[in-house]
């Protein structure tokens, strides 16, 4: 898919199979749901947003690199899907 293909439920279900990975979870996750709550941490959040930038070919600007940026799915999802428009 190139870059204009990706809508939000292509995105959702990426982004949904890299943070249960990331976080070795076996249940889903809410998209609204604070991530904090599995164990998600800078570390892992960098994590994801490496795969994130690799998988969309996008780039994140360091002052977006804050982890409230990426709270929760639905955070995730809004901000690829954001980097992904023309």
């Amino acid at each position: 898919m190139n870059r204009t293909e990706w809508n939000k439920e292509h995105i959702e279900g990426y982004v949904l199979s890299q943070v249960k990975e990331q976080l070795q979870l076996q249940e889903d996750v809410a998209p609204d749901y604070e991530l904090a709550s599995y164990g998600m941490d800078s570390f892992a959040s960098m994590n994801l947003v490496v795969a994130f930038e690799t998988n969309f070919n996008i780039v994140f600007e360091d002052e977006e690199l804050l982890f409230e940026n990426f709270a929760t799915v639905q955070d995730m999802v809004d901000r690829i899907y954001g980097k992904l428009q023309p």
